[in-house]
Order: structure tokens, then sequence, then C-alpha cells
């Protein structure tokens, strides 16, 4: 079993952009979620967002 959490170089591989972008993407998913700051986004929330099948994305 791999990782289930992302970070924001994972965004940057999946997307393609660069990492400011991914830590303010991350950011905005926390708050839609009404996540705190110190909480964890998944591989599924992040697929659910980005529109993308969730085994699209490979941790490594």
């Amino acid at each position: 079993m791999g990782r289930l959490f992302i970070i924001p170089n994972d965004v940057c591989k999946i997307t393609g952009k660069k990492i400011r972008y991914a830590q303010q993407l991350l950011k905005n998913l926390r708050a839609l979620l009404n996540k705190k700051k110190f909480q964890l986004i998944t591989k599924k929330e992040l697929a659910d967002h980005l529109g993308i099948d969730e085994k699209d994305i490979e941790l490594d």
C-alpha cells in the first residue's frame, strides 16, 4: 500500500505547475473541506477536486 496523503510536490508532478500553485491549491482545498491547517489532504479528495480518477494519481 502506498501513501494516502498528498504533499505539494505530488501536486506539482500531477499538474505540471510550480510549487507555489500546489501550496495554494492544497490550502484552498483544506478551506473547502473545512479542515484545519494541520490536517492532510488524501488522494481521493484531490482527485475529486481536480475531476480525475484516483487511480491516475501515483505517489512514490
